[in-house]
């Protein structure tokens, strides 16, 4: 009977926890209007140079490498949003 009391304790301490982690963590940005993710890389030059290419290939008109850090140990990203006119 005891060991059911304390599972039970430790189950609602977990998930009220887990509740506050998740209420507090701050929501995803909305993708930029018109804007089509092609890619989330670690190096910034490369995210640059990949989308100057794309656009000098034609294959957007304009890019831009959004820089996004996700807590503050956690790596940093770099999502490559291209747009078509």
């Amino acid at each position: 009977m005891r060991g059911r009391r304390w599972a039970m304790l430790l189950a609602t301490v977990t998930l009220a926890l887990g509740g506050l982690i998740g209420a507090s963590a701050t929501p995803a940005t909305a993708d930029p209007q018109g804007g089509t993710l092609r890619g989330v890389y670690y190096d910034g030059q490369f995210c640059k140079s990949y989308g100057s290419e794309g656009a000098q290939a034609g294959q957007w008109s304009w890019y831009y490498c959004e820089y996004r850090q996700y807590g503050p140990t956690a790596p940093g990203l770099y999502f490559l949003w291209t747009f078509t006119s």
